[in-house]
């Protein structure tokens, strides 16, 4: 079934899904003051046909905050950023609560409809495959977390997700979200981070969308790996629609089961599209996917207005 086959009620949510680009990964001009550069991207978004953002660089100053709110209202944005939802296993859950509190408010300040994190860090060891085989303690661990993350959140109205961020499968966190059970904690759904993991991310689409509160909407395609003698075969990020995640698909189930699917955001994030990220060329390519997949994503959303 394509967005154009889906039923009405159904395309009528994926017209009104906002969509924008991670600010973590969209360069930023050296001479900008670092509490100057959600501003800048800002006004970048909305420059690219933007109706979402999230923030990296959050203002410390609570007044910068305030104008960039204004801003995004007047510019039809709706923001989103980070907090830390997790703690490192070993330490106690919920330990982290104070700082927890000061940036869910710092993102209420700024006019965030909700904020997001992931527990794993890129390595092996925040991993399933951790070698001290603990994976099971990681999941409860999460699972504590959240459920602390989820009492702050209600308290001070506003939503947080976790992301399926290398870290364990979509049905893995799926169940992890089942048992938290909080209308206030939900996924940031990575629509190829399942790689990172050996998990096909079509699997983990499925199995995260009915928990979806936000995305990052990210292509790999699998290359054959130019390292000899390692497995043949390696994801490599690609433009949107160029590679093996069936991303139609995906935000057709964001639509159909998420619990917030209207004007659900659809952020763009590039990855992994280079096996030399410090070489030549590379930040502009990194600037080019997120922009080409600002393109796609509004084309898509689009695709069925009459």
């Amino acid at each position: 079934m394509t967005v154009l086959e889906a039923a009405p009620d159904v395309r009528s949510r994926i017209r009104s899904m906002r969509v924008g680009f991670t600010g973590g990964m969209y360069p930023v001009p050296p001479e900008v003051p670092v509490e100057g550069r959600a501003g800048w991207q800002l006004e970048r978004s909305a420059e690219l046909g933007c109706t979402a953002l999230q923030i990296h660089d959050l203002p410390s100053d609570p007044g910068v905050r305030r104008e960039l709110a204004e801003r995004a209202a007047t510019l039809g944005i709706e923001l989103e950023g980070s907090a830390p939802l997790f703690v490192p296993l070993g330490t106690a859950p919920g330990s982290n609560r104070a700082d927890l509190e000061r940036a869910l408010v710092a993102a209420k300040q700024t006019g965030m409809t909700l904020v997001r994190s992931g527990y794993g860090r890129l390595t092996l060891e925040t991993t399933r495959y951790a070698w001290e085989r603990n994976g099971a303690d990681q999941l409860r661990h999460v699972t504590q977390c959240l459920r602390e993350a989820g009492r702050v959140a209600e308290e001070v109205g506003i939503l947080v997700a976790a992301e399926n961020h290398c870290d364990f499968t979509g049905r893995e966190l799926a169940q992890v979200l089942a048992d938290v059970g909080s209308p206030w904690v939900g996924a940031a759904m990575d629509t190829a981070n399942g790689y990172t993991v050996y998990c096909d991310p079509n699997d983990d689409v499925e199995a995260l969308a009915e928990f979806t509160f936000t995305t990052h909407m990210k292509d790999m395609r699998m290359e054959a790996s130019p390292m000899r003698g390692l497995i043949p075969l390696v994801p490599r990020g690609c433009r949107l629609g160029e590679g093996h995640v069936d991303l139609e698909r995906a935000v057709e189930l964001f639509a159909e089961r998420s619990p917030h699917p209207e004007a659900l955001h659809l952020i763009v994030e590039a990855g992994w599209e280079t096996f030399d990220p410090a070489g030549p060329g590379a930040v502009e390519l990194k600037r080019d996917l997120l922009e080409d997949g600002v393109r796609y994503l509004n084309d898509l959303i689009s695709s069925d207005k009459e």
